[in-house]
This record gives structure tokens, C-alpha cells and sequence, in this order.
């Protein structure tokens, strides 16, 4: 007779549906959200194929290359024009599924004009580190044509590191304004805190912001936590905690930095793979002249979309890592929560309604997959403790 099998304990299940409040709106954005990101790479791509097939990117190049006195000048006004066709192109496809999109959720409160103001203001920060980099690019490809991407790992390096450090102060002025926490404020915090070391924090504002938000950004001494005015005032003190302690646990453990490298060696592998791929889609001549960053935008697109799952895997491996550092120093399982379903309704946040491909490609577990993994965890801490 066969001794019956050893049984093992249930595993403890994540909330139901029903344990959840329902938010059809919550419900409705974010698959949205997700297909307009599908779509915005789509039209991306697109715009760098054709650019490139209908040989304008070589027909600008070469009537730069004939004007008098041409030189190394051309290598920025060439990269300049590119990106400003890219982002002209670009626009109508942003108010999409940027302006109007948000509209009708009811998250973008202010006109047409201003948030073409917020988007000029953005674009224009992008353009000019585009323009420099790409510069860059093409110039070490000049300089150092045989050993020019190591040069180029090494400076992306730097300026993956550099923009993480000083995040803060690279922040779109104008957009927000931006207030230090004071003594009365900074008391309160740090007792909902429960004795977690805090970071400087400093309360972004806008007229029409309404989310629930707070993340650190800068790395080292420059590293602050970045918590929206609207949390302060309107949040309940158990979003605060979950927050505070949250975050800490990205800092314990130097996400911001994890993240800065990982897209670093990501970013680096793609020039190395476009490197090789170039020559048989553009020919050997793009090499060390501006075109080359048209047909590296088309390649590198590519090779970002394709990461884009492994990089929203680390990105929630990074969230139950400070989840857990959450529940060791004085979380619990119900404030946890408390806290997910207010800030998922508050910011139309519930990733519940995405289909299993579209939660692969998103940086953020659901509320479920989130309290489930905590609960294992938590489990462990009691039992541990006992």
C-alpha cells in the first residue's frame, strides 16, 4: 500500500477582485495607457523608416555638406534638423495620446496652449541632450574610428550617472513649482516614518495636480524624495507611511543607481548591435557622418522596445524588494493595502483589467501580485519571529 503523500501548508491568495474597491475608471486607463505606448513605438519606428527610405536624411546631409565654409558645424545642425522634423512629426500622435487622451480621464485640466507649453518646454530639454550626444556620437566615430564605442560606453556612462545625480536640478522648470520641506513638516514625516532615515524632501506643486506621488530621484547627497503637494494635504497617513518607508527601501538598497546602470549596459549593447546592423541597411558610407543618427535612431528604437519587458521585469523585482524593506520596519499587510487601493484610485492606477501581455510589458506588479508576494513574506517574517 503506497503511503499517502505529504501534504504541503495552502499558500496564502491574494485578494479577490471584491477585496479590492472598484474604480471603472481606474480600470479603463490603463489599458489605454498601455496601447497608446504600443502605438507610440509603432509610430516612432515608422517616422525613422521612412525618413530613411525616402533618402532625406541623405538629401539634407549632402546640401549641408555643399554650403560654404562646411565643416564640423554641420554635425549639430544636421542632428538639430533631424530631431526637430522627428518632434513636428511627432506632435500630433503626443496630443493623441497625451493631451486628449488624459482629457477625457479627466487628468488634464488645463487648455490646449498650456500643455503644448509643457510639451515645447520637455521637448526642447530632450533636444538639446539629443543633440549634444548624438554629436558626440558621430564626432569620437571621426576621431577614433576603430575603438570609438568603447569611448562612447565611457561617456554614456558619465552622462547616465551624471543626469541620475544631478535629477533634481535637470527638473523642467516652470511645469511645477518646487518647495523644501520645513521643520513642522519634516517632524511629521519623519515620525510617520517610524525612525527611517528620510532623504531632504521637497513638495512639487502645480494648479491642476491632483495624483498621489512621491519617489526619490538624484543619487548620493543629491538624492531627495520628490512628494507632490497634493499627497501632503490630501493623502491619508497610512499612503504617507507606505510611501516613506517604501522609498527607503529604494534607497537601502541604490535602485536609482541599479536602474541607471542597467539602462547604461542596455543603451551600450544596442550601439554595439546597430554597429554591425547599419552597414547592411544604410551601407558603409552613414559611418562617421551625421546620417548615421537617423539610421541609429531606427536600429536603437528597435533594440529599446525589444528590452522593454526585461527592463519592466527589473522594474518589479525593484518593487517587491522595497516592498518587503516596507514590511520589515513596521508595515503591515492591511495598511499595505489601504494604502495600494488609494493610490491606485487616486492615480488611475489599477493594472487588474490588463491582459498577461500587456502586464508583462508594464513596470509596476498589480495590487494583486503585489499583496500576494507580500503576504509570503509576511508570513516569513512571523514565523521567523515565533
Amino acid at each position: 500500500m503506497t503511503p499517502p503523500r505529504p501534504t504541503s501548508p495552502p499558500r496564502p491568495q491574494g485578494p479577490t477582485p471584491q477585496e479590492l474597491p472598484v474604480n471603472d475608471l481606474a480600470a479603463a486607463y490603463q489599458p489605454r495607457r498601455v496601447w497608446a505606448a504600443g502605438i507610440s513605438i509603432a509610430w516612432n519606428l515608422l517616422i525613422a523608416a521612412v525618413l530613411i527610405q525616402s533618402r532625406w536624411v541623405w538629401i539634407v546631409c549632402d546640401q549641408l555638406c555643399r554650403l560654404p565654409q562646411a565643416g564640423a558645424a554641420i554635425i549639430p545642425v544636421y542632428i538639430f534638423i533631424y530631431f526637430l522634423a522627428y518632434s513636428l512629426l511627432n506632435y500630433p500622435l503626443e496630443l493623441w495620446c497625451g493631451y486628449l487622451e488624459e482629457r477625457q480621464f479627466g487628468l488634464a485640466k488645463e487648455g490646449i496652449r498650456a500643455w503644448t507649453r509643457s510639451w515645447l518646454a520637455g521637448v526642447a530639454q530632450h533636444g538639446w541632450m539629443f543633440v549634444a550626444g548624438s554629436s558626440m556620437l558621430v564626432i569620437m566615430q571621426k576621431l577614433a574610428p576603430a575603438n570609438w564605442l568603447v569611448w562612447m560606453a565611457a561617456g554614456l556612462l558619465g552622462l547616465f550617472v551624471l543626469t541620475t545625480y544631478f535629477a533634481y536640478e535637470l527638473l523642467p522648470r516652470g511645469l511645477f513649482s518646487f518647495d523644501r520641506a520645513d521643520e513642522p513638516t519634516m517632524s511629521r514625516l519623519s515620525q510617520l516614518s517610524g525612525g527611517v532615515e528620510l532623504p531632504p524632501v521637497v513638495f512639487h506643486s502645480a494648479p491642476t495636480l491632483r495624483d498621489f506621488t512621491g519617489g526619490l530621484i538624484g543619487i548620493g547627497p543629491r538624492q531627495i524624495l520628490l512628494i507632490s503637494r497634493s499627497t501632503l494635504l490630501g493623502a491619508s497617513d497610512g499612503v504617507l507611511r507606505f510611501i516613506l518607508r517604501h522609498e527607503a527601501g529604494h534607497r537601502r538598497y541604490h535602485h536609482l543607481l541599479l536602474s541607471a546602470l542597467a539602462g547604461w549596459a542596455w543603451v551600450v549593447a544596442g550601439l554595439a548591435l546597430s554597429y554591425r546592423l547599419i552597414p547592411h541597411i544604410g551601407g558603409a558610407d552613414a559611418f562617421a557622418k551625421p546620417v548615421y543618427i537617423a539610421y541609429l535612431a531606427l536600429t536603437l528604437s528597435a533594440w529599446m522596445a525589444v528590452g522593454e519587458p526585461l527592463l519592466a521585469y527589473l522594474g518589479r523585482r525593484l518593487e517587491y524588494q522595497a516592498d518587503r524593506f516596507y514590511l520589515r520596519h513596521g508595515g503591515s499587510m492591511q495598511e499595505m493595502s489601504q494604502a495600494l487601493a488609494e493610490l491606485a484610485d487616486r492615480n488611475l492606477a489599477r493594472t487588474e483589467g490588463l491582459r498577461r501581455r500587456q502586464r508583462f510589458m508594464h513596470p509596476l506588479p498589480s495590487i494583486q501580485a503585489r499583496l500576494f508576494t507580500a503576504r509570503l513574506y509576511d508570513e516569513k517574517l512571523a514565523s521567523q519571529r515565533n
